[in-house]
């Protein structure tokens, strides 16, 4: 029988003419198009090691310490016997789902996954939801998709890199440090005296959610205490002393930051704070590192933050003029050949800036290196036209396809990878490593700014043709399809161009982009710094401003 139906299927196989086929299913996807992004991601675990870009409260890492101090503690009964992995992590993500079940029915927003709960548990009215059975289990691997406080992309690896959790002797059992149990004792106290301090026992497993509202008043995820304020100051404040490279950066980092916000009266929001560590000067003109400091640390710091600005820029220059292609070959009837492609940057950067007509590229980077003026490099790139945090919110917007933006991208992109190379070779004078490892460089394949650097030095008698050729054939066109390629195989369409016989062709039908910077973890910092004292938020304004202060 099995031989005669593999006749048959090579019978139909190999027959002559069309034949019906499944649609082939394939979803669009890919928010990393050129492959640039995991340099940016690497420096940033470099320079602020311990927190991601959702950490920004500081009661989740104390709740969270709480809810396995007490599942440890009902469990073993009081140390007394072995805690059952399987069962302990049930009973802490119940937990936290109260907790966060709580605040959603509140209105908030300060927990991570709102729109999850809102799908699978009752609102107020909605009768009562049991902690166990299929709709329990079913709610568990939603929130553990990737909406739990302890997922790895919440607090999860926060909670333990800071000192709040560690493991036991049970794998994938935590429990909290004696440094934290000062913040744990007031979690335990609200809990206990609160009307939800049956939330703890075992014996119930049905709430109503007019049960567990209250919990979110007397809990709030947004004002610690001020124990959990200052167990958060021990463990995240300068000068911790642990041996850990980790502390030991992040902790240069965070000085580093706070002495630019200590030397501003004014205070620095979030993007002014950006230029200053592109630069490395203040907004009154002082160095942010003094000359003949001795403090190495701040100094390495420094170089860290400001490439990681500078390679902010040339990866987004890079991926604006992906868009802009993609834009133009529309323009174009749907498919454009590299020499059209050519031709339209070429006519468009020069309208945009004429400088940017060479003649060739060492003309080029000449001019747009000597608009630092007096200021020189890197203090220019907190200065007027190039101010490189400005330029990189300019490309974002140029993306949004107002009038004419779109027409803007090549100049501005050919502006911004000009001011690159420029900051290159500043951050190189002052120290900055250029190597697989160091601030500047990177995986060849990921084109790090020393690539950039070395190819546009090899191309300066070349015309400015030529490198708009290289540029759109092989650092935007060739990188998108390599990394595309590469990550094929989950059935995700992540290619966005392919070569037709009239030239390039747009393979999505939705437009890509608008790009922006990476995240950078810079708002998570300065915003646990301010909830633990350490400055003050003000949010008067639609930026969040720091200034000097303990609250």
């Amino acid at each position: 029988m099995n031989q005669l139906l593999q006749d048959v299927d090579l019978d139909f196989a190999t027959a002559p003419g069309a034949r019906l086929v499944t649609k082939l299913a394939l979803k669009d996807g890919g928010v990393d198009p050129l492959g640039l992004r995991q340099i940016n991601l690497d420096l940033m675990d470099r320079a602020i090691p311990g927190i991601n870009n959702t950490t920004v409260f500081i009661r989740p890492y104390a709740f969270m310490a709480w809810a396995w101090w007490k599942t440890n503690d009902l469990m073993s009964n009081g140390g007394k016997k072995d805690v059952d992995s399987s069962a302990a992590k049930d009973f802490v993500m119940r937990l936290e789902v109260i907790y966060a079940w709580s605040h959603m029915l509140a209105g908030g927003r300060d927990l991570p996954g709102m729109a999850v709960l809102r799908s699978c548990m009752p609102m107020e009215g909605g009768g009562a939801f049991t902690f166990k059975g299929a709709n329990w289990e079913s709610v568990k691997k939603k929130r553990q998709a990737s909406t739990s406080i302890m997922d790895a992309i919440q607090y999860g690896p926060s909670i333990k890199a800071l000192g709040f959790l560690e493991q036991t002797s049970v794998t994938g059992v935590f429990r909290p440090t004696e440094q934290v149990m000062p913040a744990v004792r007031v979690i335990d106290a609200i809990v206990s005296g609160s009307a939800v301090r049956y939330m703890v026992d075992p014996s119930v497993d049905s709430f109503l959610p007019e049960e567990v509202l209250p919990l979110n008043d007397e809990l709030p995820p947004s004002e610690p205490s001020s124990q959990e304020r200052a167990v958060f100051r021990s463990l995240f404040e300068p000068g911790r002393e642990t041996g850990r490279t980790d502390f030991t950066r992040r902790n240069d980092t965070l000085a580093l930051v706070l002495e630019a916000i200590e030397a501003t009266p004014e205070g620095l929001t979030v993007p002014e704070l950006r230029t200053v560590l592109a630069s490395g000067v203040l907004p009154g003109g002082r160095a942010l590192v003094r000359a003949g400091s001795n403090d190495t640390g701040l100094q390495a710091t420094w170089l860290l933050m400001s490439s990681l600005q500078v390679r902010q820029l040339q990866r987004l220059a890079l991926e604006s003029m992906l868009v802009w292609i993609e834009v133009m070959i529309k323009a174009n009837g749907g498919s454009a050949s590299t020499d059209a492609l050519v031709a339209m940057a070429l006519r468009q950067a020069e309208v945009f800036d004429k400088d940017l007509a060479g003649p060739t590229v060492g003309n080029l980077l000449i001019a747009l290196s000597q608009r630092c003026e007096t200021h020189g490099w890197p203090a220019a790139a907190a200065k007027g036209d190039t101010d490189l945090v400005a330029l990189s919110d300019k490309l974002t917007i140029a993306q949004r396809g107002a009038p004419g933006s779109y027409e803007t991208i090549p100049g501005l992109a050919l502006t911004a990878l000009g001011y690159v190379q420029a900051m290159y070779a500043a951050l190189k004078r002052e120290g900055a490593d250029d190597g697989r490892l160091g601030e500047l460089g990177g995986r060849s394949d990921r084109f790090p700014i020393s690539l950039q650097y070395r190819r546009l030095l090899s191309l300066a008698e070349a015309t400015i043709e030529t490198l708009w050729r290289e540029l759109i054939e092989t650092w935007v066109i060739g990188q998108h399809v390599r990394w595309s390629v590469a990550r094929n195989g989950d059935g995700t369409q992540r290619l966005r161009l392919a070569l037709g016989d009239g030239g390039w062709l747009r393979v999505h039908k939705r437009l890509s982009g608008p790009f922006g910077p990476t995240p950078d973890r810079l708002l998570s910092a300065l915003s646990l710094a301010a909830q633990a004292g350490m400055i003050v938020r003000d949010d008067a304004d639609v930026e969040p401003r720091f200034l000097v202060g303990r609250s």
